[in-house]
């Protein structure tokens, strides 16, 4: 671990941070993307149109056979959002509803799945059901369809997005007054760190990115190749924020020692029982991914950290 020469003044830190009021022109924004995000469908009689809402059934066929994943009953489909392959929106310009059609057409020669890349097809599409996209109108009706619990009108809305950004903006002041109060701690302390605890808080760092991805179904490997960039451009990138995570958990650590704090079996039996139901685990499953003595260690930097936090003065 990094070692502190000098331990900056950690308790009532002087910090100022802008504090940010939710104002009705942020709500009418936010309201305003919210209904042009949800317009309204009017069925129309008539044929099928550019920027028109279908709803199909389509089966597709490849040599007169019917293959995998290209079958769907009530399907809303977008014309002219691309939503499909190239072709399969546009040959059904001019459809009615009830009527059947053949789309003849070329999966794409870099389609992900070998077996259709560059194939010729045929999909059978019937069409149930146009309609016509329109801006939809802030009224009460509108605020209604939105189907949200305690929500009928348009006041209602507009004080649910007043609180909904209210929160944002007091969750980023508390970030900001965190981040300010430890640059100040870490401006003031002097701390060597080594390769090792840059490595290790790297580490952490790509761990924590791969968890968000792997929420999203991605690789970080797949995500890089998206990007255009490799995981040695990615570790440098994050090298800076990982020599600064090093240098304030050495600065932490040193605080918990400093002011002697401990961590008691109780404490870390509820912490323990906490990640177990968060992550629908037995307190057994829990203790073979992490140690108890691990979990101290972290639960003694959070109580050094909230003691550095709730000592500060902020100018708001």
């Amino acid at each position: 671990m990094g070692k502190v020469n000098k331990l900056g003044q950690y308790k009532g830190i002087q910090v100022k941070v802008e504090k940010h009021i939710a104002t009705d022109e942020e709500v009418n924004q936010q309201i305003e993307a919210m209904v042009s995000q949800n317009p309204t469908f009017v069925e129309k009689d008539g044929e099928v149109a550019h920027g028109d809402m279908t709803t199909i059934d389509f089966e597709g066929f490849k040599d007169g056979v019917a293959f995998e994943g290209g079958k769907a009953e009530g399907h809303q489909l977008e014309i002219g959002s691309g939503q499909f392959i190239p072709g399969f929106e546009e040959q059904m310009i001019g459809m009615k509803k009830g009527e059947t059609k053949d789309l003849n057409l070329t999966f794409p020669e870099d389609y992900g799945m070998a077996d259709l890349a560059g194939a010729d097809v045929v999909f059978k599409v019937k069409l149930h059901k146009v309609e016509n996209k329109q801006e939809s109108e802030l009224n009460d009706e509108f605020v209604a369809s939105l189907n949200v619990p305690n929500m009928q009108t348009v006041e209602d809305l507009q004080n649910q997005m007043k609180v909904q950004l209210q929160s944002q903006h007091d969750q980023t002041y508390r970030t900001n007054v965190e981040n300010a109060i430890f640059e100040k701690l870490i401006e003031d302390s002097e701390v060597e760190v080594n390769d090792e605890d840059i490595q290790r808080a790297m580490e952490q760092h790509i761990q924590h990115i791969r968890m968000d991805l792997a929420k999203q179904g991605m690789q970080l490997e797949q995500y890089l190749q998206m990007m255009g960039s490799t995981e040695e451009a990615l570790r440098q990138q994050i090298e800076p924020s990982a020599k600064q995570q090093a240098t304030f958990e050495a600065i932490i650590d040193e605080i918990a020692n400093v002011e002697n704090l401990t961590t008691t079996d109780e404490e870390i039996d509820q912490q323990i029982e906490m990640i177990a139901q968060q992550n629908q685990m037995t307190k057994e499953e829990v203790l073979e991914r992490v140690s108890a003595a691990d979990l101290k260690h972290d639960y003694n930097r959070v109580k050094a950290s909230q003691l550095v936090i709730q000592s500060a003065n902020i100018n708001e």
